[in-house]
């Protein structure tokens, strides 16, 4: 999906509760213009969300443009995003 400059992206990370990199992710997207970000917890013994591929994982606009195969469990992720990949993916977005 194509957006303007003015269009908000909406970004969402998912995380279980003992994920250590959800703070700094979360930090830094609620510092970006154009960007309205919110966090859902993975409950240990409920169902996962639609596109969870470890903790954390990062959906932009309802897809996971980073690596990672879909987990059905809570569960840390092997290589979630770095701020610098996310910081890169929210400007191509935006640039377009």
């Amino acid at each position: 999906m194509a957006h303007a400059a003015s269009d908000e992206l909406e970004v969402e990370i998912l995380f279980t509760a003992d994920c250590p990199n959800v703070q700094e992710l979360h930090a830094y997207l609620a510092s970006q213009p154009g960007v309205t970000v919110s966090a859902v917890e993975v409950p240990e013994d409920g169902p996962v969300p639609d596109g969870f591929a470890g903790s954390p994982t990062v959906l932009i606009d309802g897809a996971n443009p980073f690596r990672g195969e879909l987990v059905g469990s809570p569960a840390c992720a092997l290589s979630p995003p770095t701020v610098a990949e996310l910081a890169a993916e929210l400007a191509r977005r935006q640039a377009t």
